[in-house]
């Protein structure tokens, strides 16, 4: 673009209309892939959460069943 000395004010005005135009729609593209990035960890989190819930329920099972084995044995 070195050669903006040779177009008019009105392409300059309509270069400068599309680039911010442009710029909007990159602006709202980074939105849109960043709320999209915060769904997929939402959703990462809340298989994490159920994975660990389900991990501490089968430890608890774990030390019941020990508590009771080790009263068996008393």
């Amino acid at each position: 673009m070195s050669n903006l000395q040779i177009l008019s004010t009105e392409r300059l005005n309509k270069l400068i209309d599309e680039t911010q135009l442009t710029l909007q729609e990159l602006k709202q593209e980074v939105i849109r892939r960043e709320h999209l990035k915060q769904e997929h960890e939402i959703k990462d989190l809340e298989h994490h959460m159920s994975s660990a819930e389900f991990n501490l329920n089968s430890i608890k099972n774990f030390i019941a069943y020990l508590l009771e084995e080790s009263k068996k044995n008393k």
